[in-house]
């Protein structure tokens, strides 16, 4: 029987988002993490919806590379 790995989804209200360009970067940069399975990004919400493995990267890391693309977190 094989384990089945459980990701975790988490929703980011991003702050300094203003075009589509800004969306591409963060996507780019989420998109560059290890462990990161899926991530949508919505320039209408300022969301980011993350979806990734806890075995693999943390909220922390995934925050930490937002800010480190330019863009701000609203916890």
């Amino acid at each position: 029987m094989t384990e089945q790995k459980q990701n975790v989804i988490i929703h980011l209200s991003i702050t300094g988002m203003m075009c589509e360009g800004c969306v591409a970067t963060v996507k780019t940069a989420l998109e560059s993490v290890s462990g990161v399975e899926k991530v949508d990004v919505s320039l209408e919400k300022k969301e980011a919806v993350v979806t990734y493995d806890p075995a693999t990267t943390t909220e922390e890391k995934i925050i930490k590379t937002v800010k480190k693309a330019g863009y701000g977190i609203v916890t």
